[in-house]
């Protein structure tokens, strides 16, 4: 019997040890052949988040997986309500077991036998933050459950309880999108984190464990119950105070859904543009924009758009620019991102004619090669030999007018004296170097392309380009490159231009009187404060701009269709004009504008804007002058009598003539020209025998308009037998259809005859 007994004893003492063995073998050792998984060790990636110069929110992306996350926080900044409350929902003994909660796991088997289903677990924050860790997702299998134990016993010897802890708050799902505590408190309460009461805790600590079926959103009344219950879990604990239990259970749930923003889309969607196509987003990317003045450009977008519905402009984009950085400030690229009109399209960098636009660099280069604001220049017909064929250049109105001073040529917009002016400066080559050396990288074509049309906008540019291109006027001459990013150490900028040719054409543009012919006394382009201001309208009003500037900020405005439809007689003043002038007033009241200090050097004279010349004590009584500023060394000559008539009348050349007789000569008796002593010899002008036209549908009336000139004395009849001549305002104009044509002129004085052939294409 004792021998028995020895035996059996020895028996279970060495299972005992067996099973001891396999026990330690299985909680110490085994654990460790088990790797981790990769996405635990590796460093959890945040949704990259937009924030305005301010902080203010602007989006927050998703992630990878399709979730908003943010920077991950160790325990230490997490409010130790909000932990406590997840342990009291998820794992008491969290500090206790390692890893794997036998307790737990010997309970849920009881209670899971009496019930014969499952109804609790034993998962430990360590299992789970190995199941969440592990992508892709495993099938729920007994093989699946031993490896995630295995995994959290790993784990539990690797990192310290607080690491776990903390690594599970910031990867735990929360339910709508958001992942981590941080998240989910910005979601969830648009607050940090920090910030959180014991019950707004709680109630967090609620959610990840059904974050599918417990949406706080959807059905806040299905969480609170747990939410209550973990609260009482922390009361027991003593993690609260029974009046702090109390409070907590008493606070209503106030939620305000935040989902990170959705503001300023088109200025996000271009900064994510430009981003390394192959680097990976930073998680938190502060902009220029400022948000307050962002959602005001918005809305006066908005606002000015709704009363031109009936004139078809369904669209239009504004940025403006703080001229000091080059900082995109505001930037609205249409009416509304969501509206069915193409509403994602961003119009501050879709390319759009810019019409007039340009033209302020047409004059600038005009005055640095030595013409002057008092420049006479004649705003009569002109053609131009181009590779292409003629080009005959029309005003917008379809006006000539004659003797104009640079000022008034650039004020009034009128094309033919922009062209003029280019053909005199470089021509196209000398301004397409121009633009381009100031940022507008549409410009892709030679300048043969575009010809000598480049400077009344045939050229497609990008609002946000040309805005900057003026934001250089406004520094004076100084390029600094755009950004949607700050620069802590911005660059000093490039001199591009002369100082003070900078400030005769920003003294231009901010002149109400030099517009007068074209825009009237009292147009929306003048502010009750000194602005430059240019527009711009593309053919067939398809585009309308209005781009300005004072020395603080550079504002820019298109309006049109994004499907290139034309709109209704808008112009840039009554289109893009508005919205330009309500921008501007804004910044005017809100951040204060200024106007430029005068340069040293610029020369003041009093001259005639019939002929540019200067008046001085010498010269003779004028009907009309107007004080005038000059580069250094560029005054004009003097006035003396030569220069006018015994009534004061100012002569101009003989190239005026038909002009004077004309209903566009504003100028009406003051003007007159010297008389010859001999009958001139008839000879046609206009047009030059053998030229070709080719009819194009953009231009007014379909380029059908073919002025007739001719000098010579007396009246001169014209005829064709193939085209209908017509006398509009004493203009002779021949209806253009295609074909062969010769025109005949005829001098009432001399019976004289002089022929020209043209040849007309169709379009």
């Amino acid at each position: 019997m004792g021998l028995f007994f020895n035996r059996r004893f020895r028996w279970w003492w060495r299972s005992l040890l067996i099973t001891a063995g396999f026990a330690a073998f299985g909680w110490w050792v085994l654990p460790w052949l088990v790797p981790l998984p990769a996405d635990l060790v590796a460093t959890s990636v945040p949704s990259t988040r937009f924030l305005a110069r301010d902080g203010t929110a602007l989006r927050h992306l998703l992630a990878d997986d399709g979730t908003r996350r943010r920077d991950a926080v160790s325990l230490e900044k997490m409010p130790r309500p909000l932990w406590q409350a997840v342990l009291a929902a998820e794992d008491r003994r969290f500090y206790d077991h390692g890893g794997v909660d036998l307790w737990a796991v010997a309970r849920a088997f009881r209670d899971n036998a009496q019930s014969g289903r499952v109804v609790s677990g034993a998962s430990t924050l360590h299992q789970q933050l190995i199941k969440i860790s592990t992508i892709p997702r495993q099938p729920r299998t007994l093989a699946t459950k031993i490896w995630e134990v295995l995994q959290a016993r790993h784990l539990s010897m690797m990192w310290s309880h607080d690491e776990v802890l903390a690594a599970w708050l910031n990867r735990a799902p929360f339910g709508n999108l958001l992942t981590g505590c941080t998240a989910a408190a910005a979601g969830y309460f648009n607050k940090p984190i920090t910030d959180l009461t014991p019950a707004e805790c709680a109630l967090l600590a609620a959610l990840p464990q059904a974050p599918g079926r417990m949406n706080a959103f959807r059905d806040l009344d299905a969480v609170l119950p747990r939410q209550r219950r973990i609260l009482q879990s922390m009361q027991e604990l003593g993690w609260l105070t029974p009046d702090e239990a109390r409070i907590a259970r008493d606070q209503p749930i106030v939620l305000q859904r935040f989902n990170g923003g959705f503001a300023a889309p088109h200025a996000v969607d271009l900064v994510r543009s430009q981003q390394e196509k192959d680097q990976p987003l930073p998680s938190i990317i502060t902009t220029t924009i400022d948000a307050a003045l962002q959602s005001q450009v918005e809305e006066i977008v908005r606002n000015r758009l709704a009363g031109l519905k009936d004139r078809h402009v369904s669209q239009a984009a504004a940025v403006v620019l703080d001229n000091a950085t080059g900082e995109v400030l505001a930037l609205a690229g249409s009416r509304d991102f969501f509206s069915a009109e193409g509403g994602q399209i961003n119009g501050a960098w879709a390319p759009h004619s810019p019409g007039s636009a340009v033209k302020p660099f047409t004059y600038l280069l005009a005055l640095q090669r030595g013409m002057t604001p008092a420049s006479i220049i004649p705003d009569l017909p002109i053609e131009f030999q181009t590779t292409t064929g003629i080009y005959r250049p029309e005003n917008y109105d379809h006006h000539l007018y004659g003797p104009v001073t640079l000022r008034m040529a650039l004020g009034n917009s009128l094309n033919i004296s922009a062209v003029r002016v280019l053909d005199q400066s470089g021509g196209p080559q000398r301004l397409l170097e121009t633009l381009r050396g100031l940022g507008l990288t549409t410009l892709t074509e030679d300048a043969d392309h575009y010809g000598l049309g480049l400077t009344i906008g045939n050229a497609p540019v990008r609002l946000l380009e040309l805005a900057n291109a003026f934001a250089c006027l406004a520094r004076l001459g100084i390029y600094k490159p755009w950004t949607l990013i700050p620069d802590p150490q911005p660059a000093p900028g490039q001199r591009l231009f002369d100082e003070a040719a900078c400030y005769l054409i920003a003294d231009i543009l901010h002149d109400n009187q030099a517009r007068l012919l074209t825009f009237g006394q009292h147009s929306v382009l003048r502010l009750p404060f000194p602005v430059a201001v240019k527009t711009g309208t593309s053919s067939s009003y398809r585009d309308n701009w209005t781009v300005g500037f004072t020395p603080e900020f550079t504002v820019g405005v298109w309006a049109g269709n994004f499907d290139n439809s034309p709109m209704q007689d808008v112009s840039g003043v009554t289109g893009a004009g508005p919205i330009f002038r309500d921008v501007m007033q804004h910044l005017h009241d809100r951040l204060g504008t200024q106007w430029f200090p005068e340069p040293a050097g610029i020369a003041h004279a009093r001259i005639d804007p019939r002929n540019g010349k200067r008046l001085t004590a010498q010269s003779p009584p004028a009907r009309l002058s107007r004080d005038e500023l000059f580069l250094p060394g560029k005054l004009p000559n003097p006035a003396t009598n030569a220069d006018y008539d015994p009534q004061g009348r100012a002569f101009l050349a003989q190239e005026y003539g038909s002009w004077m007789r004309s209903r566009d000569n504003w100028l009406g008796d003051l003007v007159t020209t010297r008389t010859r002593d001999a009958t001139p010899r008839m000879q046609i002008t206009h047009p030059i025998s053998g030229t070709v036209i080719r009819l194009d549908p953009d231009l007014p009336g379909g380029g059908r308009r073919l002025l007739l000139e001719a000098r010579g004395a007396g009246d001169i009849s014209w005829a064709c037998d193939t085209l209908e001549i017509k006398i509009d305002a004493s203009q002779p104009i021949a209806q253009l259809v295609p074909g062969r044509h010769v025109i005949t002129a005829r001098s009432a004085a001399t019976g004289e005859t002089q022929r020209t052939t043209v040849i007309v294409h169709a379009e």
